[in-house]
């Protein structure tokens, strides 16, 4: 244990102590919010040209001329050949073709354009003209517009999480504010993150064992050290890193939350009050606790215990992986080969996100975030949406089973692959390694 303890030590030091390590554990988390400030500042000075689109209007739906945001309709006689050739020269941004239709069944409208128009214009330009027929049905029809238009209604749903843990003076159950934006929003950041620093420091490990390999060091360092204890002393002071960078990150964001809400005067345990009261605010104090009083309806100890306790099985599970191709190749070029595989479920796992945040609680879900090589990222994924405390310790427990799977797997092609140089790697040698006793 002692020499395992070596390792970490020297791991650990070895590379918190470098400048890049430093610098990019302080800068990191303002690089995105100074991203997401350029951006606003840049749509924000961004001066919109007018776009001239001519339009052939051969069902008289289109009347003199039409600003849609940045957009300038306005009619023409030219034929469609001469539109587009204009179209290709830069001289119109686009056309629009309206054939004679039957407003009961309508036609399809034609759009040309020399790039593809954003979905955002076409369903604005869609919703105009759906307007428009709109119109002419109901003067056709000679029903009353006023009285249509009162048949309109729009109904915003607010939703509540119910807490059965807690009873409110009435005996009621307690129920909390919650947002399906936020649990979105949060689900895709903390699937995402153990994405991100299982593959960044998953690949640490596989560049510290095939350096030692090349270099020979690792024939002196085994000379006194089992090939388990240096794996093992490798994997923990990796990983030692990567807790103290999402530590420095988390006590960063609670320091600027605090001092964010001290500077705009709020209190996070009356947020709701002080919202209530929005006439005394200005515009920036009131979406600053417009924030806190989203934001306070998440459990956000829960958050941080259940990512850090889902990143350490997922580092160890793939760390341990990671460890043994690096062990067994001599180059990089060769784990490239070795990695895919491993790198699959990761990769499968982000991609699947999407299918998981749209719906948390169907089939595919519960399996994808009990199966130990995406729970990770998934089931930090689905947490937002609330899971069940039976799911979320069975997941666990399925994790830390294969995560000590993976280090006795992993730790006998480690034992073997160490010391071995300038064999073809294959799977039928890396299972030979694995079978092969007294080594």
């Amino acid at each position: 244990m002692n020499k395992i303890w070596i390792i970490f030590e020297r791991e650990y030091l070895q590379r918190v102590k470098k400048k890049s390590f430093i610098l990019s554990t302080l800068l990191t988390p303002l690089i995105f919010p100074f991203f997401i400030f350029i951006t606003i500042l840049l749509i924000g000075s961004d001066e919109q040209e007018i776009r001239r689109i001519a339009v052939v209007d051969e069902s008289s739906l289109f009347e003199d001329s039409l600003l849609i945001g940045n957009s300038y309709f306005f009619e023409s006689s030219e034929n469609i050949s001469s539109l587009q050739t204009k179209v290709l020269d830069g001289d119109l941004y686009g056309s629009l073709i309206i054939p004679p239709m039957d407003i009961y069944d309508p036609k399809a409208i034609n759009f040309y354009s020399k790039n593809i128009p954003s979905s955002d214009f076409i369903n604005d330009v869609e919703r105009v003209f759906e307007e428009k027929i709109r119109s002419r049905k109901i003067n056709e029809l000679q029903l009353d517009k006023s009285s249509l238009d009162k048949l309109r209604t729009n109904i915003l749903i607010d939703t509540y999480s119910v807490d059965e843990s807690t009873i409110s003076d009435s005996g009621e159950l307690d129920v909390n504010k919650s947002s399906s934006g936020l649990a979105f929003g949060l689900g895709y950041f903390n699937g995402f993150l153990i994405y991100m620093f299982v593959f960044i420091y998953g690949s640490f490990i596989l560049q510290s064992v095939l350096d030692e390999k090349t270099s020979k060091v690792v024939e002196v360092i085994v000379s006194s050290v089992k090939p388990i204890q240096l794996m093992m002393g490798k994997v923990l002071g990796v990983g030692a890193v990567a807790f103290t960078q999402i530590f420095i990150w988390i006590v960063l964001v609670f320091s600027i939350s605090t001092l964010t809400s001290i500077y705009f005067g709020i209190d996070s345990a009356e947020t709701t009050q002080i919202v209530n009261n929005q006439e005394q605010m200005d515009q920036s104090k009131e979406m600053v606790a417009g924030f806190y009083e989203l934001f306070s309806t998440v459990d956000i100890s829960k958050l941080v215990f259940v990512f850090l306790i889902y990143f350490t099985g997922g580092f160890f599970l793939y760390g341990a992986f990671f460890a043994a191709i690096g062990s067994a190749v001599d180059n990089l070029q060769d784990a490239s080969q070795f990695t895919l595989p491993i790198s699959l479920p990761i990769i499968a796992s982000l991609m699947f996100m999407g299918v998981i945040l749209e719906n948390p609680e169907s089939n595919a879900s519960l399996f994808l975030s009990l199966f130990p090589f995406t729970s990770p990222i998934l089931m930090m994924a689905r947490l937002p949406f609330g899971v069940p405390d039976w799911q979320l310790i069975l997941s666990i427990f399925l994790l830390i089973v294969f995560v000590v799977f993976a280090l006795w797997f992993a730790g006998r092609i480690y034992r073997v692959g160490i010391l071995t140089t300038g064999s073809k790697i294959t799977y039928k040698l890396l299972w030979k390694w694995f079978v092969m006793k007294n080594y």
